[in-house]
């Protein structure tokens, strides 16, 4: 039996400059240096994708309680759990370079994500996808997310796209 094409590890220390680049080449938004300190707590769902044995794609995620409303991108990243009990996984990330998107990287990363969430015992996946974004809202859909009626006004203002506003997706799991 060989060995598959597509592999995941977890995020460590020394490939955290993996995790930025990915990001940095495949995102329209910008992360501070705590952001990826914090990726490295084991609270948060992170890993990274290799494709025959290169970093191509990576996904991060962190229990959030939906009774919190974040209203813009800022205040999603902010949002503690405190005391409140988490009843669904927030994808912060998910990321593939583009040269290797439809090869199924992407949906090794989101099987992973959503096995996690059912060991935490959540149910629910959420995110914000950029409303210019129709190849990933459609990519989102395809895998049996729901896009929301409503548009976040403003979600990504302070990243400086020119049409900031976003729309909610949620899979349940």
């Amino acid at each position: 039996m060989g060995r598959d094409i597509i592999n995941l590890d977890d995020l460590t220390v020394n490939n955290l400059g993996v995790f930025k680049k990915i990001n940095a080449v495949s995102l329209p938004t910008t992360y501070p240096e705590q952001w990826y300190k914090d990726s490295l707590n084991s609270d948060q769902i992170v890993k990274l994708a290799f494709y025959s044995e290169l970093p191509v794609g990576a996904i991060k995620a962190k229990a959030i309680n939906t009774a919190n409303k974040p209203g813009s991108y800022e205040s999603m990243q902010q949002l503690q759990l405190n005391s409140q009990i988490p009843n669904a996984a927030y994808i912060e990330v998910f990321a593939v370079l583009e040269a290797y998107r439809n090869l199924g990287i992407g949906s090794k990363l989101l099987s992973y994500l959503v096995e996690e969430t059912k060991q935490k015992f959540i149910h629910e996946v959420l995110a914000h996808v950029h409303v210019d974004n129709k190849d990933a809202l459609d990519w989102y859909l395809k895998k049996g997310f729901v896009k929301s009626d409503e548009v976040v006004k403003d979600y990504y203002k302070e990243q400086g796209l020119e049409n900031p506003d976003a729309w909610v997706i949620s899979l349940k799991v």
